[in-house]
């Protein structure tokens, strides 16, 4: 299916350029495109890049875990760019991307999206999508992202580890039909870029209340790691700032950042 084939050429010509004029690297085959990401930005020092691959070998998700997918079956990309904001703004790119994943999913396939702070993107309680952002520093210290999506489409039931088939699933899988990757990543990216120029203008209120508008967490009872401990209480809030605010079971109230802790 050529809608469904990667290519250098297919992935550039589908890119929206009303903000980033994209330059496109796609790979066969690598071990990470956000390692070749990163690579690249050493080499080049500047942002406008978007990595794109058919089959990663040594994919990765947040704190270090493993984003495998077989070959041909998902969307696996990093864009590099270069945000100009202030780095403790920067986290907020994670939801930015996720919203974009979120949006594109509803209105291209009429699929219910959730959003799971700080980077997964579920349906129906199942984990379909992750999000990763690195940050990387110029020699005049100025801050660039490598922003990575890793989004299931086309995986059958069998090639999902069954260690995780109750815990991931494919676009396949939800709407019983094979979804064609090139357009899926055009309206993902136009979509992104959408969401992007928000964060540009600095409107990070308006960009936490759509991540609100896509969030069943919020009013239910969690458990967070961080640091070494755990903490319960109810999440009650997703701060300007990104911070997730729990009403702690000692009656406090505190916010934690991605960064810092993750879900039990």
């Amino acid at each position: 299916m050529q809608k469904n084939r990667m290519s250098k050429k297919a992935i550039r010509n589908i890119l929206p350029r009303e903000l980033v004029n994209w330059d496109v690297f796609y790979l066969p085959t690598c071990d990470s495109t956000q390692d070749f990401a990163a690579q690249l930005f050493k080499k080049h020092k500047r942002g406008g890049i978007l990595v794109a691959t058919n089959y990663q070998t040594r994919g990765r998700g947040r704190a270090a875990r493993s984003w495998l997918s077989p070959r041909g079956k998902a969307l696996l990309f990093s864009m590099i760019l270069l945000p100009g904001h202030a780095p403790s703004h920067l986290h907020l790119l994670t939801v930015t991307a996720a919203l974009a994943v979120c949006d594109t999913l509803s209105k291209h396939l009429n699929l219910k999206p959730e959003v799971k702070w700080p980077n997964d993107v579920l349906l129906g309680g199942k984990k379909v999508c992750g999000v990763l952002t690195e940050l990387l520093k110029t020699k005049s210290q100025k801050s660039a992202v490598i922003l990575g999506i890793g989004l299931n489409v086309n995986q059958s039931a069998s090639a999902l580890s069954p260690d995780f088939l109750h815990k991931a699933t494919s676009l396949f899988l939800e709407t019983g039909k094979t979804v064609p990757r090139i357009p899926l990543l055009g309206a993902l990216m136009k979509s992104f870029e959408d969401y992007y120029f928000i964060f540009q203008r600095g409107a990070f209120h308006e960009i936490i209340r759509r991540w609100k508008s896509y969030s069943s967490m919020l009013g239910t009872r969690v458990t967070l790691l961080t640091g070494n401990k755990e903490v319960q209480g109810a999440l009650i809030d997703l701060d300007d700032s990104g911070a997730l605010v729990l009403r702690l079971d000692t009656g406090k109230t505190e916010a934690f950042y991605g960064s810092d802790c993750r879900f039990v």
